[in-house]
């Protein structure tokens, strides 16, 4: 009996010396992570909403939409995490290094069989905005979402230490420090298009 504790306590050991850690390493990535939080208002619950940010060129235009310029923070999503005490959502992706800015907001409500939409462009130029380095993970704090005037909007509500150390706690993807990051303006120009041809919603 004891041979066989000591194969099976070998096998658990061996399996943690050559088990790979997945999770982004702060530090030794060359790309980046981002958490960020969207809250709805207590007014306006019954939408879902998608918060997009995307990654700007050297001049300060916005680079076309695909994975790997840009990324969601949405609400009533399945891959959000949702941490006791703390109202909203949390968005956790892996990006590429480099500055970003708020380009939408995009709200459906769901009436039974009809989906009613609302598109909140921001046509700016000035938006709320972010840089990130290789290696690192930031925390942008909790964003409130809202419909004001049938447009879906969205502002920098809460950024909180407490907050960042329960998330930090609950969360699997990283292993190291997230710095607290607060958003400033850049301009960036926006000429509002459908995002595809599918999708009626718009951005920059």
């Amino acid at each position: 009996m004891r041979f066989f504790f000591a194969i099976v306590g070998m096998l658990a050991l061996a399996q943690c010396a050559t088990g790979a850690d997945d999770r982004f390493q702060v530090g030794a990535s060359p790309r980046s992570f981002v958490i960020i939080g969207v809250a709805e208002t207590s007014a306006n619950t019954s939408a879902e909403y998608d918060v997009l940010w995307r990654k700007l060129r050297p001049d300060g235009a916005f680079e076309p939409v695909d994975g790997d310029t840009a990324f969601e923070a949405r609400t009533n999503a399945r891959d959000t995490l949702r941490v006791r005490s703390i109202p909203g959502e949390f968005t956790l992706r892996e990006v590429e290094p480099g500055s970003y800015a708020l380009d939408s907001v995009f709200a459906v409500i769901r009436d039974q069989r009809v989906n009613y939409i609302a598109n909140g462009v921001i046509l700016g130029p000035e938006r709320p905005a972010f840089d990130i380095a290789p290696g690192e993970a930031i925390y942008l704090g909790i964003w409130q979402a809202d419909l004001e005037d049938s447009a879906a909007v969205v502002r920098a509500w809460r950024l909180s230490e407490e907050d960042l150390r329960l998330v930090a706690r609950a969360q699997e993807q990283i292993a190291g420090a997230v710095r607290m990051r607060a958003t400033h303006t850049v301009s960036a120009p926006c000429t509002p298009q459908r995002l595809n041809n599918l999708s009626r919603r718009q951005v920059c």
